[in-house]
């Protein structure tokens, strides 16, 4: 059974299930799915995260055919999104992906979604593929950089508060009317009414290819030193022994302020 998979916007989600159904599609029961269909030969399962599964036979036309179907987007749209932000080791990585008209499609065709649900290889090869084509904007503070930082701001929102702005001020003289998301990581907004700043940013494509992009780049610095994720126990455990035994090694590593 070819399984294949793309991105539903929510504007999009009943008008394609109407659509399927008037199209010889049947409802049919499935665990954990927002709707599920049938023609008898293809499964279609709508999940909440937007995810759209498809199962069976012609499963390649009949993605075609759905992202046919899908609103285009008449407007380009900046999504951001920060990876790093609770890991011990490794750097602080912030992303906005751009989005323009003629890619929106594409980049539902990849089913670029909240990179916490997926695999690490999965991310990688996702970022990837969108790099092939989109356009976006990153910066990696590693582990120096951001431990100075924090010494003067002692914030860490703060300090991305400062980042994104630099980011979006640069994307803004390139792309003025763009539509502006970011994935909210503290209860107040420093952008303004320009800005949407939600939280579950994720659903939303272009925010969600952002966090695939900024995970990427943090796996792959974090691979590179050969060190762990997360802060977990024993990352914690690590991390205080470097920074016992060489403080200027711990600077170049990790988050000190973690410790």
């Amino acid at each position: 059974m070819t399984n294949l998979t793309l991105k539903v916007p929510k504007e999009d989600a009943e008008k394609l299930r109407t659509e399927l159904l008037s199209r010889g599609f049947y409802e049919i029961s499935s665990p954990n799915t927002l709707w599920s269909l049938s023609n008898g030969q293809a499964y279609v399962h709508l999940y909440p995260s937007g995810t759209l599964l498809l199962q069976g036979k012609g499963t390649q036309e009949l993605k075609e055919f759905i992202l046919s179907l899908l609103t285009p987007s008449e407007k380009i749209l900046v999504g951001c999104d920060e990876s790093g932000k609770g890991d011990v080791f490794g750097p602080l990585v912030l992303c906005c992906a751009i989005i323009k008209p003629e890619y929106y499609k594409k980049a539902l065709d990849l089913n670029l979604r909240d990179c916490k649900k997926m695999k690490d290889e999965e991310v990688i090869k996702k970022a990837k593929a969108f790099e092939s084509f989109g356009e976006f904007r990153c910066k990696v503070i590693e582990p120096p950089e951001l431990n100075q930082m924090y010494e003067e701001i002692k914030n860490l929102n703060r300090i991305l508060d400062r980042l994104y702005l630099e980011i979006l001020k640069d994307i803004k003289k390139s792309y003025h009317s763009a539509e502006v998301f970011v994935d909210a990581y503290s209860k107040r907004s420093p952008f303004g009414k320009e800005v949407v700043f939600e939280h579950k940013g994720e659903e939303n494509i272009a925010v969600a290819t952002a966090s695939v992009l900024a995970r990427a780049k943090f796996l792959e610095w974090i691979r590179d030193k050969k060190l762990p994720k997360g802060s977990s126990l024993e990352s914690l455990s690590l991390a205080r022994s470097i920074y016992r035994e060489d403080r200027e090694m711990a600077k170049e590593l990790l988050k000190t302020f973690f410790l």
